[in-house]
Order: C-alpha cells, then sequence, then structure tokens
C-alpha cells in the first residue's frame, strides 16, 4: 500500500479554523480532503434543518404540492406506487403516511414477485378500476413514458417524484419532482429523500406563507445618497433582487429596479421608522407602505431582538456559509426565512420525525454523504436512536441495536441487508408493511419473515456466486479487464444489483449481470468510474426495452430474443470503453497524530465528519512510533485476524487488524515500535463502549 499525505498551505488551514471557529486538526482535514468552500464546510459542521435545500428549489414542486392538496380536498383516490429496494419502499412508506396524516385516501403498491422495475400497465389499469384520480410515483416514473401517457388516457394524472437520471423526453406527467432537472441545487438525493421534500413542501403549503410573495427592502444612507437593496421572496425562494443608490429627490419609486419587485406584495423591513425615514429621503412624496417584522421577531427569535441587521449578521451562521461577504439585505433574507421556519416549526415538524425513513433509503441507495444528504442522515440517525418506530424497534432489537450508538455503517451493513432482502426476494411489501402494521404480533411475524428472506437470499447469491465465477473470469479476460458480464439461468432475478457489486469490488472492474425473469431478460449495472453506466446505454440500449439509473448503478430489461444480439454487440463494442485504473492502493491519509496527541479527544473530531460512507470515506490517522505491547490471533472460522493492544506512552489502545494473521510475527512482533495508519472507531460490546484502532496497514 503507498501511503499519501497531501502537504498542506499552513496559511489555509489557520485560515479555515479561524473563519469556523473550529480547531486546527479539523480544519486541516477540511484542506486535505479539498472541502474548504463555504458550502462544503457547512455540510460538515451544520446538522440544523434550516441548513436543508429549499424544495420549491425543484420547479414542479408548487404544482405538485396544489395537485395535491387538490385531491385531498376534494377526497381523491390517490395511489402511491414506488419501487421494490429500500429507497422506494421508505418513499412509500413516507409519502402513505404523510398523506393519511393530511386526511387523504391513499392507496400504495409495489412490483412483486417477477414484477419489473417502474410503473407498469397492469398497475395503472387496476388504479383505473378502484376509482384512482392520480398516481404519485417514488423512486420511479421518470422513464414510465407509455405507462403515464396511458394513465393520462384513462382519466387518472400523475406525479413523479423520483431521482434517476431523466432521459431526454420527461413523461407527460402533470408534475414531475427530481432533484436531477435543472434549478435544484443539489442532485444526488435519494428518492425517499425526495418523497421528504415533497412531505415538507405539503406541509408548508398549509400554512399562511405558501404561493405569496413578499418584497423585503432594506436602505441604508451612502455618502449624501441612500442605498436601497430589495428581494422577493416566494415559498422562501428568492425570485428576484435590485439595488438602487438613489440621490434623494431624483429618481421616483416607480422609475427604479425596485418597484417591480415590490409592486403587488408586502413590504417587510427591519426597524420601520429608521427604514421609513430613509425611504422618506430617498424618494420624498412617495407612499410606500412598509411592514415591520420587528414585533414577529420578539415573539418568534427574542434573541435577536432589537438588533440592527449588521450587529445580527455579525453573529449570523447563515453568513458565514456564503461565497461572498453578506450585504444586509442577505441578512434580511435569512432572518425572514429563519423567522418563518421558527413560526412554522409546529406544522413541518412531523416531517422530521419521518427522517429514519430517510436515512434508512439514503444509505441503502449508496447516496453521497455529501451536502444535505449529511444533514438528512445525521437528523434520521437520531431519530432511529429513539427507537420511535415499532417495527424498526422490533427489527433494531432482533440486530442487537436498540439502545446503542446507531451509526451511519450499522444501518448500512446490518439493516438495511434485511430490509433490502424482502425485494430481492420478490415480496417488498413485507418490507413495507413492517413500516406501517401497528399490531404488535403482525409486526413480529413480518421481522421473522424478513430474517428468513435475508437468509435465503445469502444462501441463493452464493450458490450464484460460485456458478458464475468461472464466467466472470472469462468476461473480465474478453474485455481486456474493462468490464465483467454475466448472464445465467441460476441468478436469481433479485440479487442482481448486490451480484453486480460483488463482481465489481472482485475484479476492480465494472460488472453487468442478466438474469431470467419470466419471458424477459433484467439486468443490473455497478460502476466506480463516473460516465461508464451512461457510456454503456449509449451503445447498448436499442437492444433494451427500459433502462436507467444514477451514475453508479444502473438497470436495464429486454425480450429474451434480444439476448444474442445484446452480446454479440457488447463483445464488439465493450473494447471502445476505457480502462478503469488499477494500481497499488493508495491510502489517503487525512491527518498525522503524535503519539502524545491520540487522546480520547480525538473522538470529537470523529464526530464531526459523521456520517461516513459513500463519498465520505472513513477518516484515516496516521500515528508514528507506537509500541506493540500485545498481539493475539483471533476468529472465529479461522485466526486470520489480529487484536493488538499499542503502548502510546501516558495511554495505552486497543486495536484490530483484519486478514492480517500471515503478516505476524514476520513482519512486527510484540514490542515493535511501528508506524500505524488506523480509523479510529467505537467498538461496542454489551453495554460497554471504548474506542479502538481498526489498522488498515502498518510499517516497522
Amino acid at each position: 500500500m503507498i501511503w499519501k499525505k497531501t502537504e498542506l498551505d499552513p496559511s489555509e488551514v489557520r485560515e479555515l479554523a479561524r473563519r469556523y471557529g473550529i480547531e486546527l486538526l479539523p480544519a486541516a482535514i477540511l484542506a486535505r480532503r479539498s472541502l474548504g468552500s463555504p458550502a462544503q464546510v457547512r455540510a460538515i459542521l451544520e446538522d440544523d434543518p434550516r441548513f436543508l435545500h429549499n424544495p420549491f428549489l425543484m420547479p414542479a414542486m408548487a404544482d405538485a404540492v396544489e395537485r395535491i392538496a387538490s385531491a385531498i380536498e376534494s377526497n381523491e383516490r390517490i395511489l402511491v406506487f414506488g419501487d421494490r429496494d429500500v429507497d422506494g419502499v421508505t418513499a412509500t412508506v413516507l409519502l402513505v403516511e404523510a398523506l393519511k396524516e393530511l386526511g387523504a385516501e391513499v392507496h400504495w403498491t409495489l412490483p412483486e414477485g417477477e414484477e419489473g422495475y417502474g410503473l407498469s400497465t397492469k398497475a395503472v389499469e387496476e388504479a383505473a378500476g378502484h376509482g384512482t384520480g392520480l398516481i404519485i410515483t417514488v423512486d420511479c416514473g421518470i422513464s414510465n413514458l407509455a405507462e403515464i401517457e396511458l394513465a393520462a388516457g384513462l382519466g387518472i394524472e400523475t406525479i413523479v417524484v423520483d431521482h434517476h437520471n431523466p432521459p431526454d423526453e420527461l413523461p407527460p406527467a402533470f408534475a414531475v419532482v427530481n432533484p436531477k432537472l435543472p434549478g435544484y441545487p443539489f442532485r444526488d438525493l435519494a428518492g425517499c429523500a425526495v418523497a421528504a421534500k415533497l412531505e415538507w413542501a405539503l406541509r408548508f403549503s398549509q400554512g399562511p406563507f405558501f404561493g405569496v410573495p413578499v418584497c423585503l427592502l432594506a436602505a441604508r444612507p451612502a455618502n449624501g445618497a441612500v442605498a436601497v437593496d430589495a428581494v422577493r421572496l416566494v415559498n422562501l425562494v428568492e425570485t428576484g433582487r435590485a439595488m438602487e443608490l438613489v440621490v434623494p429627490g431624483m429618481v421616483p419609486f416607480e422609475a427604479t429596479r425596485l418597484a417591480p419587485l415590490a409592486n403587488g406584495t408586502e413590504v417587510l423591513v427591519l426597524d420601520a421608522p429608521g427604514q421609513a425615514r430613509l425611504l422618506a429621503q430617498a424618494f420624498p412624496g412617495a407612499s410606500l407602505e412598509i411592514e415591520d417584522i420587528g414585533p414577529l421577531v420578539r415573539q418568534h427569535l427574542p434573541g435577536l431582538a432589537g438588533r440592527s441587521l449588521l450587529a445580527i449578521q455579525a453573529e449570523s451562521r447563515e453568513a458565514r456559509y456564503r461565497d461572498r461577504p453578506p450585504a444586509e439585505i442577505d441578512t434580511l433574507a435569512d432572518l425572514f426565512r429563519s423567522l418563518v421556519l421558527e413560526r412554522e416549526r409546529e406544522r413541518l415538524a412531523p416531517a422530521l420525525r419521518r427522517m429514519d425513513l430517510v436515512t434508512l433509503g439514503t444509505l441503502a441507495d449508496l447516496m453521497p454523504l455529501v451536502d444535505e444528504n449529511r444533514i438528512l442522515v445525521r437528523q434520521g440517525l437520531e431519530v432511529l436512536r429513539r427507537g420511535e418506530r415499532t417495527g424498526l424497534r422490533q427489527l433494531l432489537m432482533k440486530k442487537d441495536l436498540l439502545g446503542k450508538r446507531i451509526s451511519a455503517t450499522d444501518v448500512a451493513w446490518q439493516v438495511a441487508p434485511v430490509l433490502n432482502s424482502a425485494g430481492r426476494m420478490g415480496e417488498p411489501g413485507k418490507a413495507t408493511r413492517l413500516f406501517l402494521a401497528e399490531a404488535l404480533a403482525e409486526i413480529e411475524a413480518l421481522v421473522a419473515d424478513l430474517f428468513e428472506l435475508d437468509s435465503r437470499r445469502r444462501t441463493l447469491g452464493e450458490t450464484a456466486w460460485q456458478a458464475v465465477l468461472a464466467q466472470a473470469r472469462e468476461s473480465f479476460d474478453a474485455s481486456g479487464g474493462r468490464c465483467v458480464l454475466v448472464h445465467d439461468e441460476r441468478i436469481p432475478r433479485g440479487i442482481t444489483g448486490i451480484m453486480a457489486s460483488r463482481l465489481q469490488g472482485f475484479f476492480k472492474a465494472p460488472a453487468v449481470v442478466v438474469a431470467e425473469a419470466g419471458d424477459r431478460l433484467v439486468g443490473s449495472i455497478r460502476a466506480t468510474a463516473e460516465g461508464f453506466i451512461a457510456g454503456f446505454f449509449s451503445r447498448f440500449a436499442r437492444h433494451f426495452t427500459a433502462s436507467g439509473g444514477h451514475d453508479f448503478a444502473g438497470g436495464f430489461s429486454m425480450p429474451r430474443d434480444a439476448l444474442a444480439g445484446f452480446l454479440a454487440d457488447y463483445a464488439s463494442r465493450i473494447g471502445e470503453m476505457e480502462l478503469p485504473h488499477r494500481g497499488e492502493e493508495v491510502l489517503s491519509i487525512d491527518a498525522e497524530v503524535p503519539v502524545a496527541y491520540l487522546t480520547p479527544d480525538l473522538a470529537k473530531v470523529l464526530d464531526l465528519f459523521e456520517p461516513y460512507g459513500e463519498g465520505n470515506p472513513h477518516l484515516l490517522f496516521l500515528t508514528r512510533g507506537l509500541r506493540i505491547a500485545q498481539c493475539e490471533l483471533i476468529g472465529r472460522k479461522d485466526l486470520s485476524h489480529l487484536k493488538l493492544l499499542f503502548d502510546a506512552g501516558k495511554s495505552r489502545w486497543p486495536g484490530v487488524y483484519w486478514n492480517a494473521a500471515a503478516r505476524f510475527p514476520s513482519e512486527f512482533a510484540v514490542g515493535d515500535p511501528v508506524d500505524v495508519v488506523y480509523r479510529l472507531e467505537r467498538n461496542t460490546w454489551g453495554s460497554s463502549e471504548n474506542l479502538r484502532l481498526n489498522v488498515v496497514d502498518l510499517k516497522r
């Protein structure tokens, strides 16, 4: 392994520490991970929901909200159609729960058995037969043009709530809500997170601020003139901005760029008497009505009462994450948004109680833990730890996680696979009912079923792995190491994704797994190189009846008789794809920690960068000169791992080194001083918890 520690500019580290009020060590890690922009730092340091992006930045969100509100008001039958994986299940549960709480007549369905991904003709026709007026697809729908056209012909309108890559032609839905469409600042939300955004918007729409434009205005003296800034907001989204430097009496208000922003709206200011004097000076004789938000600030944000915009700005957390120094109008806009969110806190609170679902779906779907995904997952982990959801509490109890400090890693590796097994084995309804059921006996039976399905899934997966490994090696060699493609009737349709992931990890190359599903074939693709899946579809999509996915995971289906043509085309064209990068593994070290600084306080840095996972790998530390005080072989089946104790002078640190028994004692022995690259982690055993070093590499 190659150890790599990027050299840093000390002045950059000090500036990060100063600007954001953090210690030098986390500032150095931010710099080393190239996370120095205000937005990137905000995602690391903040977990308050007010730092989430506004759902109404998705262009169709307001239309979707109004259509759903109309359906609720008219008692229209609504069908939520989801997907079979954890993301689809949690998105379905989230929206069904939310709509029921809001008074909707709502029903749900998912693809069962061998049914394919996405909205189906069968589901549309059944919905029409039940008198459904509105279908909402979650975690699917973006590619279902024909099915949505069919629904329209049957008198059903459709709202697509999806996060998969949009095709060139969008479906003819009433509204398409997708963060990958232009306008939204973060494209990598999970499907369940998009559903959560919809719930937030629905609840916001029930308050007095929905759809009502407001104009925020801030005037200040400027060398004999008056500088006037204005911002227009709708649903807390900025829709217009203007600034005028006005020489008193020289131009009427209606002739300025401010007028279009203020006309027909409420004009809000902070400190109405002072603002009125400045506006009267700038525009003598103008009858501009303004309203002071000061009383609302005193009521809902009493800590800011009586303070000027400049004073608020000096301590504003929002201000320090701006790309440029904030103007007073920016501070006023931030203040107004905070004021509205505080005033609407009770109305919006139920959406936060469902963040456990968002965490499950986000982690199971391997969404990158960057930007607002970090806040969503942090919020959801807190809900998970409280164990408020009966079905999930029973599952956590079975996994011996209830009451423990559940991490993103615990969810991704222990909880999500059990829930995913339902969809992989063709019974996603069982996972859905686990969340929605109320009777304890039903919940306990569903938990038992899920563990049984997971056991069967693992057995089938291992059998299929052994069946295709030789074929995979041949495919890898034939492609020149570019890709692995396997097709075998022994591969269960539900495990193509997990099989592709395993092959991708084993061969360090993109992997395609094709399985049989009734009268058709279905495939899953996994890749780590951005652009591979898009390139794959651009070359081979003509063989598929349906295809789509993310940047690193995709799927497709095709008729059985298309297989031979696809395989021939693949064999002739896979050489056009770029070779994946290979070489000796590089360990990118986040920080070197001298022995004297290896203390339990390091856990604070560990916690700061949580949650860890896709897009945010666990911190890698390097400490030189640790002495091996003890070393013993451990392992359930064979003694292939090492349990270590390191002497750090004033303290001793337990450690574990997986699959390293062959290195002891030939490469290092008890008493040796060693340099260690490790992940600091919390190790839980029973009711006790301690910190230990999870060794990645060491050198004598």
